[in-house]
C-alpha cells in the first residue's frame, strides 16, 4: 500500500487523481488523505504536541476524525504502508520566516525516505503553482519567481489563474502536457541546485533538501522571493526511471 498525504482537500486530491489516471492507471493500492492544515501546523502536530515526532498515521487519524471520519485510512495502521509521500506548500508569506525555514528543514531531514517515515515534497509557494505556465512547452518557465508579498493565498491563486495560458484544468488531464510540466520543473530545479539549465545528472541533484536550500540561498533570503516550482512534477521525476521523462536528444 502507498499512502499519499496532501495539505488540502479541494485542489490536491483531484489533481492527483488526474495524475493517477495517467501514470498509475492500474494501481489500486493507494490511499489518499488530506491533513487540512499548513506544513507548519503539521510540524506542531507531529512534534510540539507529542514532545517528539509522532507516528504520522496516528496523527492523521486524529485530524481525520474531525474532518473526514469515513476516510479509508482508518482501515489501516502504519505497518500496512510500504511507502508514504507527503505534499505541502511552502507558504512563506506570513510569520517568522527563520522559524518557518527551520521547521521545514527539520521536516525534510525527517521525511526523507518513503519506506520509512515518508518522503516530503514541497510546492513553492503553493500547489497552485502547477498552473503558473504559458503555452507548453514554456521556455521561460525557469525565470518565474514570486515575491513574498504576492504569494499570499488567494492573491497567488488568482495570479496563477490569470497567468496561465490555459483556462481551467483540462490541460492537466493530458499526458503530453505533463511531460512538459515535469521537464520544466526538473530543469528549473537543476538550475537552482547546480546552476545548469539542463537535465540533472542524478536524481539526487534535485532532491527536496537541495532545492529548499537553493531557494533560501538564491531567492528567499537575498531577494524575499521564491522560484515557482511544483511538488507533483518533482515527485513523478523521482518516482519513475529517469528515461521516462528525458527526451531522446537529452535537450
Amino acid at each position: 500500500m502507498i499512502l499519499f498525504i496532501f495539505e488540502g482537500t479541494s485542489y490536491e486530491p483531484p489533481l492527483y487523481e488526474g495524475i493517477k489516471s495517467l501514470f498509475f492507471p492500474k494501481s489500486n493500492d493507494q490511499v489518499l488523505c488530506s491533513f487540512c492544515g499548513s506544513i507548519y501546523t503539521f510540524y506542531k502536530r507531529l512534534k510540539d504536541e507529542f514532545d517528539d515526532y509522532a507516528d504520522v498515521v496516528d496523527v492523521l487519524k486524529i485530524e481525520l476524525s474531525k474532518t473526514d471520519p469515513q476516510n479509508e485510512l482508518f482501515k489501516y495502521k502504519s505497518a500496512d504502508f510500504e511507502s508514504i509521500y507527503l505534499f505541502f506548500d511552502y507558504d512563506f508569506y506570513r510569520g517568522d520566516l527563520d522559524v518557518k525555514n527551520a521547521q521545514i528543514k527539520e521536516l525534510l531531514e525527517y521525511f526523507n525516505e518513503e519506506t520509512n517515515y515518508g518522503r516530503l515534497f514541497i510546492s513553492y509557494p503553493m500547489i497552485e503553482s502547477i498552473q503558473y505556465t504559458k503555452e507548453l512547452p514554456d521556455s521561460n518557465f525557469h525565470q518565474y519567481v514570486i515575491k513574498r508579498a504576492d504569494s499570499i493565498g488567494e492573491k497567488f491563486k488568482k495570479e496563477a489563474r490569470h497567468f496561465c495560458f490555459y483556462r481551467g484544468y483540462a490541460f492537466l488531464k493530458d499526458a503530453e502536457n505533463w511531460m512538459h510540466i515535469v521537464k520544466q520543473n526538473v530543469i528549473k530545479a537543476n538550475e537552482l541546485t547546480k546552476d545548469s539549465l539542463s537535465w540533472p545528472l542524478d536524481k539526487d541533484d534535485v532532491n527536496q533538501m537541495a532545492v529548499f536550500e537553493a531557494q533560501l540561498r538564491k531567492h528567499v533570503m537575498p531577494h524575499d522571493n521564491v522560484a515557482i516550482l511544483n511538488a507533483f512534477p518533482l515527485f513523478l521525476f523521482y518516482y519513475f526511471p529517469i528515461k521516462k521523462f528525458i527526451p531522446t536528444d537529452n535537450s
